[in-house]
């Protein structure tokens, strides 16, 4: 499927990164032409399919039938319009609720094992999202590479994968959700968070500090919860 603020974190630019095992030119590569999958800046292509999603200790199905869309008023030099560390000015019509994704930072986990993992674009999602806000929180991870090289990298990153979830059913009509991105930095805390398969139990541990803050985008995804 596909997959921040500027408190302690370290953010989902280096799931990007990270998983390319080390090395400036590995790193500026990965993130330089991933498909965005947009069929105009904003606007994701209509497909129809599923992903997996937590809520309240279960794990449901989502089914999407609109591309994304992304509010192209605040700024983003992603091929898809798409951006992480700010929110929307304008948001899509109808109702709308958040959607919290969790992004494994520093360490793996198996493909099997998330909603979207890496290295795919799930279905109605964004192949590419600009985290350049993220610039001076991130730089400290990538001492080798240069000011323009990051930028460079972070501007067009391909979508890191993730995990869903959310606070509300909404009576399993189709809606839009608002996408806030949850960094995690143990792999131990990632698995506890996904074993609990709650929301409520994510915002208690942001509200703790084992995350990082739930980070705005101007991101939003469309479908209905089964």
């Amino acid at each position: 499927m596909k997959k921040l603020g500027r408190t302690n974190l370290r953010l989902v630019a280096a799931a990007t990164a990270l998983a390319v095992a080390g090395g400036v030119g590995a790193v500026v590569s990965a993130s330089a032409d991933p498909p965005s999958n947009a069929m105009n800046m904003g606007h994701g292509v209509n497909e129809y399919g599923m992903t997996k999603a937590f809520y309240d200790g279960k794990a449901l199905s989502f089914t999407y039938s609109k591309g994304f869309f992304c509010d192209t008023s605040v700024a983003s030099a992603a091929t898809s319009g798409c951006e992480v560390g700010a929110k929307a000015n304008k948001a899509p019509a109808g109702r709308i609720e958040p959607l919290f994704i969790t992004v494994p930072l520093g360490f793996t986990v198996k493909k099997s094992k998330m909603d979207c993992p890496d290295g795919l674009v799930c279905v109605d999602h964004p192949g590419t999202i600009d985290l350049s806000r993220l610039e001076p929180t991130l730089k400290p991870l990538y001492p080798k590479l240069t000011d323009a090289q990051l930028t460079t990298a972070l501007q067009n990153a391909a979508t890191p994968g993730h995990q869903h979830f959310i606070t509300t059913r909404a009576k399993g009509k189709r809606i839009w959700w608002d996408v806030k991105v949850v960094g995690v930095t143990k792999k131990s805390e990632y698995n506890k968070i996904t074993a609990h398969r709650s929301a409520a139990f994510l915002k208690k541990e942001i509200k703790a500090g084992k995350t990082t803050a739930a980070i705005p985008t101007n991101l939003f995804l469309f479908f209905s919860v089964k």
